[in-house]
């Protein structure tokens, strides 16, 4: 074995050392870099508490005029109760584009519609999805369906009561 020597004094790592190591810092990073799920960051996990989206959930896309401060992972509601997360808000030209994902086992009715919802006076916000009244589509928002501007809204903000 031979030791790699600074100066004249022996630094303890053998070049077979150095192979070995170099090769385990190659497989490692290989290993995380091309067969681990992509982790984009902390909105990548899930919530605790959060909708369980099923194993066939689908994506709707919601345009709103304001999104006030909503946020990737936000609830998404029926009556209340989750049944999606928001998964990512973009712009298009003047409108926000609220894109979720719906437990696939959650029927909506394809004239649905959304508003934006505060849980408490101070509270987080989320998306109500709201059947129209009565006359609801007998058919149902499938994956890719769009929410157009004209069926969204939102709840008054406490600053615009003042």
């Amino acid at each position: 074995m031979r030791s790699i020597r600074r100066g004249g004094a022996a630094l303890g790592v053998s070049v077979g050392g150095l192979i070995a190591l170099a090769l385990g810092f190659a497989l490692a990073f290989g290993a995380f870099s091309v067969d681990a799920p992509r982790f984009d960051g902390i909105e990548d996990l899930p919530l605790p508490g959060g909708a369980d989206l099923g194993s066939h959930p689908y994506t709707v896309t919601a345009e709103l005029d304001d999104v006030l401060s909503l946020v990737p992972q936000a609830a998404v509601k029926v009556d209340d109760v989750a049944v999606g997360r928001v998964t990512a808000i973009s712009l298009d030209g003047w409108k926000a584009r609220v894109t979720m994902k719906i437990n696939g086992d959650v029927r909506l009715p394809s004239d649905a519609g959304a508003r934006l919802e505060q849980s408490s006076l101070l509270g987080e916000k989320y998306v109500q999805l709201v059947a129209p009244g009565k006359d609801t589509s007998t058919t149902h928002l499938t994956d890719g369906s769009v929410i157009p501007v004209s069926r969204t809204g939102r709840n008054t903000e406490v600053e615009e009561l003042c």
